[in-house]
């Protein structure tokens, strides 16, 4: 046991001074006891607080560090492009892709959501008058789909100029097929509009009378769009004119005039009533609520300006509000990575503030600064100070701003209180450790709900997305809170539980290994790294990188293999390193994480950390082999399109290595405050429940978790060997700004924490290679009553027996037995059971996964 783990007697002692103390001195121990990762002992008191009398006072606070403070419903598991109507009675999500493309529209109650219509297509835009829609579908779906055949016959999949040519081919026929449906919201009632001669490509109404408007291309015009009004049976009226794209059309003032994009940097304000037109240089135009005020980011002398135009007085220059020391940005990813940015505008619905996104250092925060008439540019106030991105800042109808936190992989919605300065994380997850990344935000109208598409099961592998509506207006209850906490303290208490029956038999011997991990070893292998620059394939500081690993390995008693390969044009190599197994050797466990970095990073955290956990891995496990083989693979060219993985895993099948288990870490040591976490990320649930374990018994890590291995090293292991797949990494813990960037360096890097991954997985890979792998071939046959099950024999040469077990999908496990061969007879077995199987060495170790089949209905 770790220190941090209090004796019972212990606990026992402080327990007269525990009641001594005040609900908030209790609380405020639960929350220290919650960031260390003692989730148990929080959760107790946490408990404890929300039975007392005085629960009331700290129930917002207990909500907040265990989930969501508002109530959540789901809508469904699989939405995307979530809207509301003006009046936010309806809202919209679609599902689907191609020819199943399908909006769902909503009705919204104070109970709740329920649907009223699925529309076959997408792209749908709300009426005005919230009365009324229209949206993109197919006319003829089995005919487009033939046409796509019929274009995609006999295309050789390796000509990319024909893949292109194609694409283009496909985009034409789905125009050719498209058409407009408008739907009455009120009788339901749909009808088609005809533009024949216009590829559409967006929708919009207009707020004064409510006539529909299409962007769109006309025929034999080139790629250019232009907005045409469509009214009744005339023929679609062209609004816009000119040469080039128009983009992201609005109307505003009323529907008096037309805000649309026309380039880089550039916009345009159409006077509808005439006609005129007036070009600006600048990006991101907002309208406030009435439409009267018009900000937008511009560039002057000294940096990016924010900028106001009155549309209502009809003033012909716009106002600078204020002006940043900052070159603006058209993207949160910049167009000047090394240069600070200006960005992302919002005005408020009384058109008395403006929030905006600024990069004063690495990170994008939020700044917002009055509208009101000043004798001079006014000082922004900053409203956010974390090293994380702050992003799309989007004003609530009472003037409180929502916004965005973290990187693209885990963005995490806030909402800021700017009279107050109270923040609340407004979508959380009320489970203890699975990760819930989000997508889209979209507030109704009076800014009371918010639908929001995020991956609240923690699979962000497969392509399905939850929708949630949350109700601002609504906090959670008592009830709903301590049911939350109890829930978690449950699943807590039965983690550790496995966690320690898992270990028991390998405990001490790990604990003699991972105790010699050390800070200051981590820390050299970490800044030779560093001191060669960017390591990507294409640098010069690549070579030099599989020397330094090539001859680190070696000190510690290997004999690395390095896999030359052609990685983009130049040659450049995997490090690989085998501990061979006393066992089973034939038996393999991969441990990997890639050296390589951006082309322009030094790479401290991605992948220096990863590179030099593994290295002291390598030390500490040198001389120390386990019953089954450990390989060690630092690889090249992940930052390239995954080449050194792909590399390692195509020699692993073309040698027909028995490939069982595979960790992969990348990015593990990002210093963002004072808390030891990361992400287990993970596709194989046995493996997950593993790292844990070994967080909880060997480290100061407190560890979450994401189903995530595509675009990852990960994705070689799976795409060859299956469901085998764990490893750590910061994403989507921690959103670290420097990711990519030049200043990804050394002084941005926790080194204990990077240690306590190096523990961590040291822990892992030694209870997994001393443990039986998953067995395949489980198939479960009815003979009468009885159940035969047999599966293949575990590839370990020392099974003394199986276990196999059986129940209904919410308590699978409900019974267990154990045999002594890879076959079972059971009785008693209820169709649409699961059965699992794991096998058990003759050290006693169970399987680290089981092999589960489902007994037909």
């Amino acid at each position: 046991m770790t220190a941090r783990w209090l004796a019972p007697a212990l606990l026992l002692a402080l327990a007269p001074l525990q009641a001594q103390q005040t609900p908030r001195g209790r609380f405020d121990d639960a929350r220290a006891a919650w960031d260390e990762g003692r989730f148990v002992e929080a959760l107790e008191t946490l408990e404890a607080l929300l039975e007392g009398r005085d629960s009331g006072e700290l129930l917002g606070e207990i909500a907040l560090l265990t989930g969501e403070l508002f109530q959540v419903r789901e809508i469904t598991t699989d939405g995307r492009a979530v809207r509301w109507a003006p009046g936010g009675r309806y809202a919209a999500y679609e599902s689907g892709s191609g020819g199943d493309l399908t909006t769902h529209l909503l009705e919204l109650t104070p109970q709740g959501a329920r649907e009223v219509a699925a529309l076959g297509g997408g792209g749908l835009a709300f009426g005005p008058s919230g009365g009324e829609l229209a949206y993109l579908a197919v006319s003829d779906r089995a005919a487009l789909e033939a046409a796509q055949a019929r274009l995609q016959a006999g295309v050789d999949p390796g000509d990319r100029a024909a893949r292109t040519r194609i694409r283009g081919e496909m985009a034409r026929l789905e125009a050719e097929y498209t058409v407009i449906v408008k739907r009455s919201l009120v009788s339901g009632t749909e009808e088609r509009v005809d533009i024949p001669g216009i590829t559409v490509q967006g929708l919009l109404f207009a707020p004064g009378d409510g006539a529909l408007h299409v962007l769109g291309v006309a025929e034999g015009e080139g790629e250019g769009t232009d907005l045409f009004r469509v009214a009744g049976a005339q023929p679609p009226a062209r609004i816009t004119r000119g040469p080039g794209t128009k983009s992201d059309p609005f109307f505003a003032g009323q529907g008096a005039f037309l805000v649309y994009g026309t380039g880089r940097g550039t916009f345009a304000v159409m006077e509808l009533a005439t006609g005129q037109v007036r070009d600006f240089q600048g990006s991101t135009p907002v309208a406030s609520g009435d439409g009267s005020l018009l900000a937008f980011v511009g560039e002057g002398a000294g940096g990016g300006t924010v900028n106001l135009l009155s549309l209502a007085t009809g003033a012909e220059e716009p106002r600078v509000l204020a002006r940043m020391p900052f070159p603006i940005a058209t993207s949160t990813t910049r167009s000047c990575p090394s240069c600070p940015a200006l960005s992302g505008l919002a005005l408020s619905p009384r058109g008395d503030r403006v929030a905006f996104q600024a990069m004063p250092r690495e990170d994008w925060e939020l700044f917002v600064v009055p509208t009101a008439e000043s004798p001079g540019e006014v000082q922004p106030t900053q409203v956010t100070r974390e090293i994380q991105h702050d992003l799309y800042p989007v004003f609530l109808a009472d003037g409180r701003l929502l916004s965005m936190k973290g990187e693209g992989r885990h963005r995490r919605s806030h909402l800021y209180d700017l009279d107050t300065g109270g923040i609340t994380w407004l979508f959380r997850n009320n489970t203890v450790r699975t990760v819930a990344p989000e997508y889209e935000w979209a507030p109704n109208p009076d800014g009371t709900r918010l639908l929001i598409v995020a991956e609240r099961d923690g699979n962000t592998v497969s392509p399905e997305r939850g929708v949630y509506l949350m109700d601002l207006s609504r906090q959670v209850t008592r009830e709903e809170v301590l049911a939350r906490v109890r829930a978690g303290l449950a699943s807590e208490r039965e983690l550790r539980a496995r966690a320690e029956a898992m270990y028991a038999p390998v405990e001490e011997e790990i604990r003699q290994v991972v105790d010699r991990i050390t800070v200051p070893h981590l820390f050299r292998y970490e800044e030779a790294l560093f001191q060669l620059g960017s390591k990507n394939v294409s640098q010069p500081g690549n070579r030099p990188a599989i020397e330094y690993l090539e001859a680190k390995l070696g000190e510690f008693g290997y004999e690395p293999e390095l896999q030359w390969f052609d990685a983009r044009g130049v040659q450049s190599a995997n490090v690989v390193v085998r501990i061979p197994g006393t066992v089973s050797p034939e038996v393999v466990y991969a441990v990997s994480a890639h050296f390589d970095s951006n082309t322009r990073s030094p790479g401290a955290d991605d992948n220096n950390t990863g590179t030099a956990g593994l290295l002291e891995m390598a030390r500490v496990l040198a001389g120390h082999p386990l019953a089954a083989t450990v390989e060690i693979a630092l690889f090249t060219g992940e930052e390239s399109g995954l080449l050194g993985s792909r590399e390692y895993v195509r020699r692993a099948v073309e040698s027909g290595k028995r490939l069982v288990g595979a960790l992969n870490n990348d990015m593990v040591g990002f210093a963002e405050d004072h808390r030891m976490d990361n992400t287990i990320r993970y596709s194989n649930k046995g493996i997950r429940d593993v790292q844990h374990g070994a967080a909880l018994l060997f480290s100061e890590m407190v560890l979450h978790d994401a189903e995530y291995y595509k675009s990852t090293d990960a994705a070689a292991y799976y795409d060859a060997y299956g469901d085998i797949v764990g490893g750590i990494g910061s994403y989507p813990i921690l959103a670290n700004p420097h990711y990519h960037q030049t200043h990804d360096h050394l002084e941005t890097v926790n080194h204990q924490l990077v240690a306590e991954v190096a523990r961590v997985t040291t822990a892992s890979v030694m209870l997994l290679a001393s443990s039986p792998s998953r067995v395949g071939g489980v198939v479960a046959v009815r003979r009468g009553a009885s159940l035969e099950v047999s599966w293949t024999p575990a590839v370990e040469a020392d099974i003394a027996s199986y276990r196999v077990g059986w129940g209904p999908e919410e308590d699978p496990l409900a019974t267990v037995v154990t045999v002594p061969e890879p076959r079972a007879t059971l009785e008693g077995v209820p169709a649409g059971a699961t059965v699992s199987v794991k096998a058990v060495n003759r050290r006693g170790m169970e399987g680290w996964d089981w092999a589960r089949v489902g007994v037909e209905r």
